[in-house]
């Protein structure tokens, strides 16, 4: 008889378990926020791998004659979406960043992780490489993580949500105090209530009400009240909304803040004011039209006197020509320093508070180094910063 005889298997590299079951921690305790829902891969890694059979020995019969051994069976890989096979044949390797889902004969990659329903006591917390939609809410004290986008359906409480990418949700949140996102894109939700938002990107709501919130980009309010309500806001660009404080003694705090900024102000504190340029362009321009009406008779009286020789009058008249020149060049040299500088004003502009309705006494503003507090009411008006303070003019339809 042959013996010896070993079938090939498969050993897979991440957890089989789905009884999603709290996780020990390493002094014992349980944590019953994780439930290990997830299993996570990276674009490239192996997912399984196939032992191949061993061979068996020959054996022989009572005529003592050889059997051969029967080969062991080899499994197969159990393949699926976003999967490769390896180059030797032997492993499933992951085409995409993602969750791993599996059944007993296939294994697919997704680069969106759903959840059914809320992130609750009965999911867990959530971490995926990918993209996760939560279908439902997500309930206080829980935390979902995501290499790229996080979609909410519902609403959000007080809870911790990461995402490399864009947090959109449906509805909104109430941080509770404790509750807080932060985006390596925008944020975009109908309202946030005592909240921290922090959005590499912009951050787009309805109303924001006794937030802390810090957006790269600009912090823009839009909707029926459109009304950012107390707490601190930071933006890199601009912060727009209808309404922006209480007017009441609970302050609300809006500041923008950006490198660009910092260095046109430096910029434009160097260099002379546009009012100073505008004169100096005037006398300028007045000196040029008087020599230039006194060139052609200066030109006349030189080639007139005889007594002067040849050279000397050519020498006096290119002299004239040179300076007729030079005035002329010092008019366009500040034509140009005005240009900049009414482009740097310009620029400085576009880093602005604006409040289309009513920006409420009490509020407090810093635009780079200046701050303000408003001791009034102001309506419809938007606030930038020049080389010297904050000022505010009113708001135009270019302002949102």
């Amino acid at each position: 008889l042959s013996f010896g005889r070993k079938s090939g298997s498969i050993t897979y590299n991440f957890s089989m378990n789905t009884d999603f079951r709290p996780k020990e921690r390493a002094d014992g305790t349980v944590d019953f926020r994780d439930l290990d829902m997830v299993k996570n891969i990276a674009k490239g890694e192996e997912l399984c791998r196939i032992t191949p059979p061993v061979p068996g020995k020959d054996g022989t019969d009572v005529f003592n004659r050889t059997v051969p051994f029967k080969p062991g069976r080899s499994p197969l890989l159990p393949g699926g979406i976003n999967t490769a096979v390896s180059e030797d044949g032997l492993a499933l390797i992951a085409e995409v960043d993602g969750c791993i889902n599996f059944t007993s004969s296939r294994i697919d990659v997704s680069e969106v992780f759903i959840v059914r329903g809320d992130v609750n006591s009965a999911s867990g917390n959530i971490n995926s490489i990918g993209s996760i939609i939560v279908q439902g809410d997500v309930r206080e004290g829980f935390s979902v993580k995501a290499g790229k986008d996080i979609s909410i359906h519902g609403m959000t409480e007080g809870a911790i949500i990461e995402a490399e990418g864009n947090i959109p949700i449906s509805n909104g949140m109430n941080g509770m105090g404790k509750g807080s996102l932060k985006a390596g894109g925008n944020i975009v939700g109908k309202y946030f209530e005592n909240s921290v938002l922090t959005a590499n990107g912009d951050i787009y709501a309805d109303v924001l009400m006794n937030c802390r919130a810090t957006a790269g980009g600009s912090i823009i309010l839009k909707g029926n009240k459109a009304s950012l309500i107390g707490g601190k806001y930071e933006a890199g660009q601009k912060i727009v909304a209808h309404n922006i404080g209480t007017g009441t003694s609970k302050a609300t705090k809006v500041s923008i803040q950006s490198p660009k900024l910092n260095d046109l102000l430096v910029i434009g504190s160097e260099e002379e004011s546009m009012e100073a340029l505008e004169q100096q362009l005037t006398n300028a321009k007045n000196d040029l039209e008087d020599f230039q009406s006194k060139f052609a008779d200066l030109r006349a009286q030189i080639r007139a006197d005889n007594q002067m020789e040849p050279e000397k009058q050519s020498q006096m008249i290119k002299a004239a020509i040179i300076k007729k020149a030079k005035m002329a060049d010092e008019v366009q040299g500040i034509k140009d320093k005005l240009k900049i500088a009414s482009e740097k004003k310009n620029s400085l502009s576009e880093f602005k508070i604006v409040g289309s309705s009513v920006v409420y006494i009490g509020t407090k503003m810093s635009i780079g180094p200046f701050n303000l507090t408003l001791m009034n009411d102001y309506s419809n008006m938007k606030f930038y910063a020049n080389a010297d303070e904050i000022v505010f003019s009113p708001v135009l339809p270019s302002d949102f």
